[in-house]
């Protein structure tokens, strides 16, 4: 199926229409999802797991599917899963797929067998301006300030109405501060590093699990994102989970 749709360009903060070919049936490989993108055309290739993740809702995944990235990660010994940072088989080498009916992002083995998602747009590399500040972690892309490590016991874990608790009780410069969205908390993912996947020189070396975010699936379950892997996920509200607030930049 082959779909009009403004994909955002990381680099700049804009989007551009492009074309996006999903294909009918889950039977392919990494491999052969990038093969299956080679075949439309010189100009198609299999979409980056966070050009996925930013796709508009209009955007015509089948909702019970799973769509292969461009994007690998090295696991080393960690263990992985369907959807967790924690559980499942131990695999070296892994690759992320996108399961549209729940915007999860998922490390899968490379030879499992599900869809393929491709673009005609050239690649646009992302530039990321963060700044350190005596608070936090200033982010001038999207005018938000990380609150510090420092300022809060990093090992606490709270439910999700404690963890936003927390944040709208934290009395640090003055400010408000609240959970991240789900957007918010994974655009700070990066993939160019691993086991944490962020940039600890800004955000500081961060638990390599999942931390809450504002946006929930239904009443019992709200959105996590895992920086062991990279992951985005759904847990339950009662779990106890990590939390990192943000804040508006003035």
């Amino acid at each position: 199926m082959r779909s009009l749709v403004l994909i955002p360009l990381l680099s700049m903060g804009l989007t551009l229409q492009a074309d996006v070919h999903l294909s009918a049936n889950e039977e392919y490989s990494q491999e052969q999802a990038y093969q299956y993108c080679r075949d439309l055309g010189p100009q198609w290739r299999l979409m980056q797991i966070q050009e996925i993740f930013n796709l508009p809702g209009s955007t015509p995944f089948v909702s019970g599917f799973s769509y292969w990235s461009a994007t690998n990660i090295m696991t080393g010994e960690a263990i992985i899963g369907t959807g967790s940072e924690g559980d499942g088989g131990v695999l070296a080498h892994v690759g992320l797929a996108y399961y549209a009916k729940e915007r999860n992002v998922t490390p899968s083995p490379e030879n499992k067998k599900i869809a393929a998602i491709c673009t005609d747009l050239p690649q646009a590399k992302q530039i990321r301006k963060y700044t350190l500040d005596t608070l936090g972690t200033k982010d001038g892309q999207n005018g938000l300030l990380w609150h510090s490590l420092d300022a809060t016991d990093k090992k606490a874990k709270y439910t999700y109405e404690g963890a936003a608790q927390m944040c709208e009780n934290l009395a640090l410069g003055g400010r408000s501060w609240r959970l991240p969205t789900l957007d918010e908390m994974y655009s700070i993912v990066d993939y160019s590093f691993s086991r944490p996947t962020l940039d600890m020189k800004y955000f500081g070396p961060v638990m390599q699990r999942y931390y809450w975010t504002s946006d929930t699936l239904n009443e019992n379950s709200a959105f996590v994102v895992g920086f062991k892997l990279g992951s985005v996920a759904t847990v339950s509200t009662k779990e106890d989970v990590y939390t990192r607030c943000v804040s508006e930049l003035e």
